[in-house]
């Protein structure tokens, strides 16, 4: 048996990743323009996990005033949608991948180590700290206003 597949008491890790949640985690980044993305993103896979919804609403509703041919006429639009937010989430995911191997293949040509995967959407500061907003010195403040 794998030592690294073994949890704390013995039993066999069978999960690696954490069990899919109901709603994408909400880690906005404080940059507005990532800020904008990263929404438009989690607002996208939002829609395509749960459009199923509005899609048997409408189902319903057309099959109880236009019956059959309502039916299958809100099934094929419905589908179609979602199939056509599911293919944008997709390219979009592509194109997020792209381009992060292309950052990191870059920064590693330039000497710099890799970047962790989970910090998706933050940029590392000179120094290598991460940096997402601004922390201020409150005590620092007042004295730089007293001595104006």
């Amino acid at each position: 048996m794998n030592p690294l597949l073994e949890g704390l008491n013995g039993d066999v890790v069978r999960y690696l990743r954490p069990k899919r949640e109901l709603l994408p985690r909400w880690d906005m980044p404080s940059d507005p323009v990532k800020a904008v993305i990263w929404f438009m993103h989690w607002l996208l896979r939002v829609l395509v996990r749960f459009f199923y919804i509005p899609i048997l609403a409408a189902i319903i509703y057309e099959s109880i005033v236009n019956g059959l041919i309502g039916f299958f006429g809100t099934l094929l639009v419905g589908l179609g949608v979602w199939i056509g937010l599911a293919l944008v989430l997709f390219l979009f995911n592509v194109s997020t991948g792209v381009s992060r191997v292309f950052t990191e293949v870059n920064r590693m040509q330039r000497g710099y180590p890799p970047r962790n995967p989970y910090d998706n959407f933050k940029e590392p500061d000179i120094e290598g700290r991460i940096v997402d907003g601004t922390v201020t010195d409150l005590d620092e403040e007042r004295r730089k206003r007293r001595q104006e």
